[in-house]
């Protein structure tokens, strides 16, 4: 790996108490809260819902999956990582007791266009390991999903065994079950103040709530709400997903599908009237630029039309539709989340104003960052594997354990002042 570039390395902190407040109780702020607790931090963890999981990690089904390109990029490394950290992870929390609403039955990536094709042919030359990924004909892919998804146009398929779908709620629940982590519910943290060495965090009726050296800023789509978090470029999406009673033939699929969206196999799912009805979750619209989505028919008719166009056969005799659940997901200019220490964005304009003149032999100073506080966000659709990853490599970061190459790639990938270099080395 090459050295990382000055304006993206980070001092050595030193902290009179391991303690934290994090801000946001979906699964960013939740995979923090575990990740410092299990380094024998003390964290206070403040949501604005009544409970935690309610924005982006409310849904009743996400999917846990990698994300394979034709060739080996950056990006691709980051998503298989992550997905293999979860999954470890995943196993760790079960084997403690914790119980957690998933089934790992495996995803199937369907063929179902020319780009996926293609992808598919590129995937074959690469060899990679079966226990990771298999690429199967129509005739496997059938058996693998246990139904013949489109008898008219069979697909083939990336297979990835070890993935499958999650409840992200429990997961939630799972990862801020542990006797250092404080939960403050129904209080929105709507102002950060620097007081000496500590953050002040003040609520919606401008009362002090805490403080701490360290403050976390995890709360998905109100992300850039704080003013020191505005001057990161983000964008919000809107998704939201749908359910349908099982048919007689749909309760033989055995795995996730995915497509343009993705498609759970049938699962008991809990009604209104306390009784479980075997359902299946799929979805999901992406509506850029909405920060307020509400719940409707329309989105459920969206997905459903592209069920029905993909999966015709499957589709028929399905009933009952209705909507599931509707969030936004911050997303960044290049996919990669931020989870790193917040910049001091007016010493970077200022000290690397020149960069964009390619002065290689100019010696320049280490960069100043806003004391003590950091951001893990702007995951966008892949947070279920990425949140975890990226917290680890944060709490490396706040730990200062940051010798191994995977944390320095992490950190330097997701750097929250990417941006800002990106600009100051384009500008005319």
């Amino acid at each position: 790996m090459t050295e990382t570039p000055i304006w993206f390395q980070y001092p050595n902190f030193q902290w009179d108490k391991k303690h934290a407040i994090i801000i946001g109780g979906g699964i960013a702020g939740a995979q923090m809260a575990w990740h410092l607790c299990q380094a024998g931090w003390q964290v206070t963890l403040i949501e604005r819902h009544h409970k935690l999981a309610l924005e982006a990690s409310g849904n009743p089904a996400g999917v846990i999956s990698p994300k394979l390109t034709a060739k080996q990029s950056l990006g691709e490394d980051f998503y298989t990582q992550s997905f293999i950290y979860t999954l470890v992870q995943l196993d760790k929390l079960k084997q403690l007791g914790h119980k957690i609403m998933m089934d790992n039955c495996g995803v199937l990536q369907l063929t179902h266009n020319s780009r996926e094709e293609k992808r598919w042919e590129a995937l074959k030359k690469r060899n990679l390991p079966a226990n990771f990924m298999q690429l199967l004909n129509e005739d496997e892919t059938i058996k693998a999903a246990g139904i013949n998804l489109n008898p008219k146009h069979p697909y083939k398929s990336c297979y990835f065994p070890n993935g499958g779908w999650i409840q992200p709620a429990s997961f939630v629940r799972a990862l801020v079950d542990h006797p250092h982590c404080k939960i403050i519910t129904h209080t929105k943290a709507l102002k950060l103040l620097k007081s000496k060495n500590n953050w002040l965090v003040y609520n919606q009726e401008n009362q002090l709530l805490c403080q701490s050296e360290v403050a976390i800023i995890a709360n998905g789509k109100d992300l850039l709400s704080f003013k020191q978090t505005k001057f990161l470029p983000g964008m919000p999406v809107a998704g939201q997903t749908s359910t349908v009673t099982a048919s007689k033939l749909s309760t033989n699929l055995k795995t996730v599908i995915g497509h343009e969206g993705y498609l759970t196999p049938a699962f008991s799912c809990p009604s209104t009237d306390s009784k479980s009805i075997t359902k299946h979750v799929f979805g999901a619209t992406f509506e850029r630029n909405n920060s307020d989505p509400l719940l409707n028919t329309a989105s459920d008719h969206k997905n459903f039309n592209r069920l029905q166009q993909y999966l015709p056969e499957f589709t028929r005799n399905l009933t009952d539709i209705s909507s599931a659940h509707t969030a936004v997901r911050m997303t960044t200019p290049d996919r990669f989340p931020y989870a790193g220490a917040l910049p001091d964005k007016d010493f970077y304009k200022s000290n690397y104003s020149d960069l964009h003149q390619g002065k290689k032999w100019k010696q320049y100073p280490l960069p100043k960052y806003q004391t003590g506080l950091f951001i893990l966000g702007g995951l966008g659709s892949r947070g279920l594997i990425t949140s975890g990853f990226c917290a680890n490599a944060l709490c490396n970061l706040l730990e200062n354990k940051v010798a191994s190459e995977q944390t320095q790639q992490v950190l330097k990938n997701t750097h929250p002042a990417r941006f800002i270099i990106k600009r100051l080395r384009t500008q005319n």
